[in-house]
């Protein structure tokens, strides 16, 4: 993402050797959207890149994301950007780079996604795990319901927060994900009544937001949330959350 054709062909050729395939986004970036990432295992990011216009920067577009990147740039740029690059799901090389290098990190960043993965399976003690997923906006729905099944989990579906309570209260779930914005009851009204009757008081619930506001991390938590995650997310950021939360509960 934001390279200059002959860096991109060498950074596909050096995939190609290892099987890898590799997708082209050019010096001036045109993703509408972090949604455009999820397509794909990892990302190459230009951290010499600038963005276009009202366009953010490749590494700033990566830097709102948590999906696995290995970020190519000066030593200048991996001192300035370092907010972008510090995660564990994160490396970077500076020029000039080598091919064998090149894939080392890319494995690195690649074998920790797995490991999230692994862990976050659920308990084959009780079976599948059970789950209400809150919100209102359909392609939200699809995506986290998509990966929660992968994981053998079974998902209710709300479109607001007063179903969400219904259902809880009904089916007592192993967990509860809450879109913090819906109509009729939002997710910290939901939140609130979940603690508030001793059917659902001790449920796990996790916040899910598209704003990072600390206002917002702050009050959800002081309701009584177990975790909150801001939109978009990385699926194994999400699931990782989830088994962290279910194992405390057993």
């Amino acid at each position: 993402m934001g390279f200059e054709t002959p860096e991109a062909d060498s950074i596909i050729a050096a995939l190609g050797t290892a099987r890898g395939f590799g997708h082209v986004v050019g010096a001036a970036p045109n993703i509408p959207g972090l949604n455009s990432f999820s397509p794909f295992d990892a990302c190459f990011v230009n951290a010499s890149a600038t963005g276009t216009g009202e366009q953010p920067s490749p590494i700033e577009m990566i830097g709102r994301s948590r999906k696995p990147a290995v970020i190519i740039g000066t030593l200048d740029e991996l001192v300035t950007r370092f907010v972008a690059v510090a995660d564990l799901n994160r490396d970077f090389i500076i020029r000039p780079w080598q091919p064998e290098e090149l894939l080392l990190r890319a494995y690195r960043i690649l074998r920790f996604a797995e490991r999230a993965a692994v862990a976050i399976q659920p308990s084959a003690r009780n079976g599948a795990r059970h789950v209400v997923l809150a919100d209102d906006d359909a392609t939200t729905i699809v995506m986290i319901s998509t990966i929660l099944k992968h994981f053998n989990f079974e998902c209710d579906i709300a479109h607001d927060g007063a179903q969400a309570l219904e259902i809880a209260r009904k089916e007592k779930p192993d967990l509860v994900l809450l879109d913090v914005s819906m109509p009729h009851m939002n997710g910290f009204e939901a939140l609130t009544a979940l603690r508030s009757d001793s059917a659902t008081r001790s449920t796990p619930v996790i916040l899910v937001s598209a704003h990072r506001d600390e206002a917002e991390v702050v009050k959800g938590f002081s309701l009584g949330a177990d975790d909150y995650i801001t939109k978009p997310f990385y699926s194994g950021e999400l699931m990782a959350r989830i088994s962290r939360l279910l194992r405390e509960s057993e």
